[in-house]
């Protein structure tokens, strides 16, 4: 015999070896997953059994409810913070008649009452009273005097002059572009 096919170590036991060190890395693995499973499990029933579902149902609904309150609030801000922007924006596009109307008001000479004023976009209607026609004739001459500066008023028309009988009062209602 030929020393050289005489094998004083095996490979079997090299196998075997590995095989065993895979066996106890599983093992160490399975009594870890154990243990984890084990106390997570001991954890949720702590968690169920301190905070039981029907509160947490009851929280959510509270906190639900507590939303859509809020929601419906937040709405209707945003409604009105709209609407006051729209009127705002209104107010700053619509011409002022103030001066015009304080100009004509300043024409009415004394012995005339003003009855009705109607400002509507770009035409002014008013009405004024007395018991005498020549302060109405002052008065047209005055706004004729506005109209023809063309600074205030335009296009002024005669729609009524009235003579009321029983109380004696004569009343005069007059058109104007305002400018």
């Amino acid at each position: 015999m030929n020393s050289s096919s005489i094998n004083l170590v095996s490979n079997k036991n090299s196998e075997l070896e590995r095989n065993l060190k895979r066996l106890r890395i599983v093992k160490i693995f399975a009594v870890i997953s154990l243990v984890i499973v084990a106390l997570t499990s001991v954890l949720v029933f702590f968690i169920n059994f301190t905070l039981p579902i029907s509160d947490v149902k009851q929280s959510q609904k509270e906190a639900l409810n507590n939303i859509t309150s809020l929601h419906t609030k937040l709405a209707t801000y945003y409604l009105i913070k709209d609407r006051i922007n729209n009127i705002s924006n209104i107010i700053s596009n619509r011409k002022s008649y103030v001066d015009a109307t304080n100009t004509v008001f300043g024409k009415i000479p004394s012995g005339l009452s003003t009855d009705a004023l109607d400002v509507d976009t770009g035409t002014m209607i008013l009405t004024v009273s007395g018991s005498s026609l020549l302060p109405m004739n002052q008065f047209l001459d005055n706004l004729i005097a506005l109209g023809q500066s063309g600074k205030v008023i335009k296009n002024i028309n005669i729609l009524s002059l009235i003579l009321d009988t029983k109380s004696g009062k004569y009343s005069l209602t007059v058109q104007a572009d305002v400018l």
